[in-house]
């Protein structure tokens, strides 16, 4: 029973996978590698485990590009959680990010929205601003898209509905699009070399 529905699981990821369209992702990779080495920024947004897999993002594209000597802006308001709180109790939670336009999220930035349905209201009228500001937005959603794949400037479409697999793959995307970029850098010789430390620890298996 256990190992069925392991299997059913694997099924279902893979098949999400293989169904998402091939360009929206060269598109959306490409549009990251052109906010790299500029002054502008790029705003992932997200509720629960989409705002945790934001703050990952973040995270781990901030480390590893850095380390590569690149330059990323890049930031996730979910894990601040001081101003979320602030803003939830003193004006309200569906305005949390709409209220960051145009004073902290500026119009040549790029807004990623990751949403399972789509129909997340905080994240609905901060994309309903930033279209007013002409900001460049980008959805990930799962479902049927949601309100989002319709205001968004760009759209990637997970295609089932099922809010851990839609998670998963949201990652699955970032993790390609860091690695594609990891390469592409270090094979222009554009780039340090990662860590001695890193090299260490992850290439030649020793504790570091």
């Amino acid at each position: 029973m256990l190992l069925n529905q392991w299997k059913n699981y694997n099924k279902k990821l893979l098949n999400a996978i293989n169904s998402i369209s091939e360009k929206d992702i060269l598109n959306l990779t490409a549009q990251i590698e052109s906010y790299m080495g500029t002054r502008d920024e790029i705003h992932i947004l997200g509720n629960g485990g989409s705002a945790a897999n934001a703050n990952h993002v973040n995270g781990d594209f901030s480390k590893t590009f850095s380390s590569l000597g690149e330059v990323i802006k890049i930031n996730s308001f979910a894990d601040n959680s001081c101003y979320l709180t602030a803003a939830s109790n003193d004006i309200d939670f569906s305005e949390v990010f709409s209220l960051l336009i145009p004073g902290r999220i500026n119009k040549k930035d790029l807004i990623i929205f990751l949403s399972g349905s789509g129909n997340s209201i905080n994240l609905i009228k901060c994309a309903q601003k930033a279209r007013e500001f002409n900001i460049n937005t980008f959805s990930i959603t799962g479902y049927n898209g949601g309100e989002l794949k319709n205001i968004c400037r760009n759209h990637i479409h997970i295609p089932i509905k099922d809010m851990e697999i839609i998670e998963d793959i949201q990652l699955v995307i970032f993790h390609f699009i860091k690695q594609y970029l990891t390469n592409k850098f270090e094979n222009n010789n554009h780039s340090k070399n990662l860590s001695h430390k890193y090299n260490k620890r992850i290439i030649s298996n020793e504790i570091a």
